[in-house]
């Protein structure tokens, strides 16, 4: 993440004040506007989760704790799968076929 390859929606708040400023936003239904604002409220609560979180070390492992209890971690929990997961498909792709010398030597029958 702190690499800048990870790019999060907007605040909730910030996709709200967007949508109502054009016609369509205005002419939605509440329920219309809250189904489109799903994205950017789910990114604002991991944010929120993300904000909680305490960092400890034991050793190598570094351990997440939260400092609120209150406050769940499980889509930050989702979210760090989810990265993990597609830096597994980056790496597979990233990966060198190995070779074998023998596949290209090519024998004649005499």
């Amino acid at each position: 993440m702190f690499s800048g390859k990870v790019k999060f929606l907007i605040d909730e708040n910030q996709a709200k004040v967007k949508l109502l400023s054009t016609k369509v936003g205005q002419n939605m239904t509440p329920e219309k506007r809250a189904e489109h604002l799903i994205p950017f409220t789910q990114t604002t609560i991991l944010k929120d989760q993300m904000l909680n979180l305490v960092e400890e070390n034991e050793g190598v492992n570094i351990i997440l704790k939260q400092s609120n209890r209150g406050i769940k971690k499980d889509k930050f929990s989702a979210f760090e799968y989810g990265m993990y997961y597609i830096k597994q498909i980056e790496d597979k792709g990233k990966k060198k076929k190995s070779r074998n010398i023998s596949d290209m030597i090519f024998w004649s029958g005499q």
